[in-house]
């Protein structure tokens, strides 16, 4: 995503789409992610947060609630955020969109 700078407005409830990497970067092929809906817990603050369901377990046979940060404020700027290392190709969903769903 480098550091480019989007405007995007955001709210609590808001869904959004991205691949969730474990390990950051670092995330081995193949060991990513794909979360298809996620939901917004906060819209302000220092980390805004993002929870999901998925397969969980120690079997595999259990939906689990995930949780993981989404956006973390930047130094000196009280609006401006950067992507957590752990997210990768976010979509945030239109209201169109959320409607739909």
């Amino acid at each position: 995503m480098g550091n480019t700078i989007y405007p995007v407005e955001i709210y609590k409830g808001q869904h959004i789409s991205f691949y969730y990497l474990p390990a950051g970067e670092h995330t081995a092929p193949g060991r990513e992610e794909q979360v298809q809906k996620a939901t917004l817990e906060n819209e302000s603050g220092r980390t805004i947060n993002v929870t999901w369901e998925a397969v969980g377990g120690l079997f595999k046979n259990k939906i689990v609630t995930k949780h993981a940060p989404l956006l973390r404020r930047m130094m000196g700027a009280s609006d401006t955020y950067q992507f957590d290392k752990c997210i990768g190709g976010p979509q945030f969903f239109s209201a169109q969109e959320e409607a739909e769903c």
